[in-house]
């Protein structure tokens, strides 16, 4: 009997929610419209695929067609890595939102840190969350899709049968440089081809990747997923009960000749969304309706609320520029003005740029009351403390560090070109000599001296720097017969 060696789901930790969260991510249509890894965290005992199918009526042929997309996992995989299930769902739309961030959906290779796709994932920095990162993308590695007239091609306009893994290659990288910082190899995914066109082609949808992470319930993220690519033309939808939960969804279809167990299994869903502010809440009774001997169900997505009215600006006098640098700080109006009326607006400037100065610098002086100091300071005409840079000094100063970085950035480059243009020639040089037989090489050699001045013909004298010098001749003659043929070294 094989061990299970499947890592246990990685659960979200409220405290280890990204830095930068995406409010404006992004999603695949093809991928939100059916599931892709079973709902649920663990993979029944031998089961290595699953299926979804439907009818729809296709506006463009005027035909009703089948779509039927089949999830299958290598037979020799099972207890390894097997079907994904609802935490690789979250991993695929974290590396979505990594290659919008990273390149704009511009290529295929995603460079990343193992740490930062973890961090967007809302993972808890742990050894849990990197071994079950590794599975998952293993997973993806070695799973087939197979879309039977239900893989939507933006381009052609049109359903079309596709079967591919998601990702093509993975590199999992720990090692780190051995530069000064010693930084982390990054790690790389490269999606499927099949995949990435329907990135370029644009058959994207905007998703509010913060709300999602959020979602305590799969079933709620799914169902967000699906929900928000429907309502694309309208902010209500009616489906048939059982091709919602279990088509589109994920439910299990041991339910599906039951709707009341449907409805149990999507209420905490429904619930969820509702308190988010993403669907209006419903009774069951306005929720679903029974057509025939089908039970359909009734999705409405609730309406932003409009922000207050702002109430309507009174006639005043317009606030002096300095009065609103002042409350900007924090000094309150009625203060503001009063040291406008008695203090030059130079000795005020003067002052703020002062307080500016020692708030950049975190100095103890503005630590309990900054406000307070800065209207003392102009109150009682504080000197400028030892060490005060003005403004614009400080600007200045700021503005030759950055040229001086741009330079040492251009000049590093402009070395890594150099090393790596003279790493490509010296490949070119070795693969001539190489290809040639001792005779070839001794007639080429004596071309070399024959073509040598004066200079260049004392590198071989005899003497210890003579196969030295032959090498530098050799070089320069092989050199000039590569441009004479055409073919250059390469340049960067």
């Amino acid at each position: 009997m094989k061990p299970n060696l499947q890592t246990p789901p990685v659960t979200p930790s409220s405290s280890a929610e990204p830095a930068e969260v995406i409010r404006l991510g992004k999603d695949e249509m093809n991928l939100a419209e059916f599931p892709i890894a079973l709902l649920g965290d663990r993979v029944p005992k031998g089961q290595t695929s699953i299926q979804f199918q439907d009818r729809i009526f296709d506006e463009k042929n005027g035909k009703t067609i089948i779509r039927k997309v089949t999830i299958k996992a290598p037979e020799e995989a099972h207890g390894r890595h097997g079907l994904p299930t609802a935490v690789d769902d979250d991993v695929i739309l974290g590396l979505i939102q990594l290659t919008k961030m990273a390149n704009g959906f511009t290529s295929r290779e995603v460079e990343f840190s193992r740490l930062e796709l973890i961090r967007l994932l809302g993972w808890p920095d742990s050894g849990d969350s990197y071994r079950r990162l590794s599975v998952s993308l293993k997973r993806w590695l070695s799973v087939t899709l197979l879309y039977e007239n239900a893989w939507r091609d933006n381009r052609k306009g049109a359903w079309i049968t596709k079967g591919f893994h998601i990702l093509d290659n993975i590199e999992l990288n720990d090692t780190r440089t051995t530069g000064e910082q010693g930084e982390l190899f990054p790690s790389k995914i490269t999606w499927n081809k099949v995949v990435f066109e329907s990135f370029e082609s644009g058959y994207l949808k905007s998703l509010d990747y913060h709300l999602y992470l959020k979602l305590k319930h799969q079933t709620s993220r799914r169902m967000y997923r699906f929900l928000s690519k429907r309502m694309y033309r309208g902010p209500e939808v009616e489906l048939d009960l059982r091709d919602f939960a279990i088509t589109h969804i994920g439910l299990s279809p041991s339910y599906g000749n039951n709707a009341g167990k449907l409805k149990e299994k999507l209420q905490p869903a429904l619930d969820e969304l509702a308190a988010v502010g993403f669907l209006e809440a419903a009774s069951k009774e306005h929720r679903y309706s029974k057509k025939s001997k089908n039970w359909t169900i009734r999705l409405v997505q609730k309406t932003p609320a409009l922000p207050p009215a702002l109430p309507l600006p009174q006639a005043t006098q317009p606030e002096l520029p300095m009065v609103a640098e002042l409350t900007r700080r924090g000094v309150t109006a009625k203060t503001a003005a009063e040291l406008v009326q008695k203090h030059p607006a130079e000795t005020i400037q003067l002052k703020i740029d002062v307080f500016d100065w020692l708030v950049g610098r975190q100095d103890k002086r503005v630590g309990k009351s900054p406000e307070g100091y800065l209207v003392k300071s102009i109150r009682d005409d504080y000197k400028a403390p030892n060490g005060y840079v003005s403004k614009a000094d400080r600007e200045c100063q700021a503005e030759s560090a950055n040229r001086r970085q741009q330079a040492d950035a251009e000049e590093r480059r402009r070395k890594q070109q150099e090393e790596a243009q003279a790493r490509k020639e010296r490949a070119a040089i070795t693969a001539f000599w190489d290809a040639l037989t001792p005779e070839q090489q001794a007639t080429h050699d004596a071309a070399a001296i024959a073509k040598a001045d004066a200079e260049e013909l004392k590198l071989i004298e005899p003497g210890p720097l003579k196969r030295f010098g032959m090498t530098i001749l050799r070089d320069k003659h092989i050199r000039q017969l590569l441009q004479d043929q055409g073919k250059p070294a390469p340049t960067e």
